[in-house]
């Protein structure tokens, strides 16, 4: 049941999200390198009715309209990740929402409309695209790994950590990939399309990617090899064997 709802309401917004191309509305900054929508704080207030109509005592963290309830399962709500691909024509965005049973979680729904992508992951049942179940690659060797650099815009704080990180990337790995998607890069991980995915400022609102891609196998962390959580500061995820690599790769920020 509560996979069905988190789907439904992430396919609606998904749909919502798409009738408003073209016709945002209002475009606000929240930074210098941040924008948000009407559609933006629509498609949040859409996806907390639907879930509220079924679970009524629900918690919920949205990016837009903050936390709300002291319900068992809270629901972490991205109503637009990447809305800066959105408002541009880029059609790698999506619409995410992960659901915490205390402090584990416990389903992670990622939805791109665009592209009709559908990711859902419960904790031990694996992870699946459109209904297809998607593994990690088994890619071993960090000279052929595809790495997805899961940040856009970087604040002035992790300029230039970030930078000597990049730089070993490129140095050491096959190539290099930024989509501007926090949520959509994690599923590439998952279904095998990088091989992993670097995450120098992370945010609670992509936590429905940290399920996706361990269920697909990958080994998820933060910077210092410690499992992942809501208050992750950084990620690391690839499959198990190339992960020690990756984490080698970002201690450099340290030097």
């Amino acid at each position: 049941m509560l996979k069905e709802i988190v789907t439904e309401a992430v396919k609606e917004a998904g749909s919502y999200a798409l009738s408003r191309i073209g016709n945002f509305g209002k475009v606000t900054a929240k930074s210098p390198k941040d924008f948000l929508t009407e559609v933006d704080v629509e498609a949040e207030r859409m996806i907390i009715n639907k879930i509220k109509a079924r679970f009524p005592d629900a918690s919920f963290y949205g990016e837009e309209s903050g936390q709300q309830g002291k319900g068992r399962y809270l629901f972490v709500i991205d109503p637009i990740d990447a809305t800066t691909n959105y408002i541009k024509g880029i059609p790698l965005f999506d619409i995410a929402v992960a659901v915490y049973d205390g402090d584990i979680n416990i389903l992670g729904v990622i939805f791109c409309p665009k592209l009709d992508e559908l990711y859902v992951a419960e904790r031990g049942k694996g992870a699946y695209l459109n209904g297809q179940r998607i593994h990690v690659s088994d890619v071993e060797e960090l000279k052929r790994a595809v790495v997805g650099w899961n940040r856009s815009n970087h604040p002035p704080e992790i300029i230039e950590p970030s930078k000597k990180v990049l730089a070993k990337i490129l140095d050491h790995a096959a190539t290099l990939r930024i989509f501007g998607t926090g949520g959509l890069d994690y599923c590439y991980l998952a279904k095998g399309s990088f091989d992993a995915c670097i995450t120098p400022l992370a945010e609670p609102f992509h936590s429905a990617g940290y399920i996706i891609m361990e269920e697909a196998g990958a080994r998820v962390t933060d910077y210092e090899g410690k499992p992942h959580s809501l208050d992750s500061k950084t990620i690391v995820a690839a499959n198990p064997r190339l992960h020690p690599q990756i984490l080698d790769l970002v201690k450099v920020e340290k030097e």
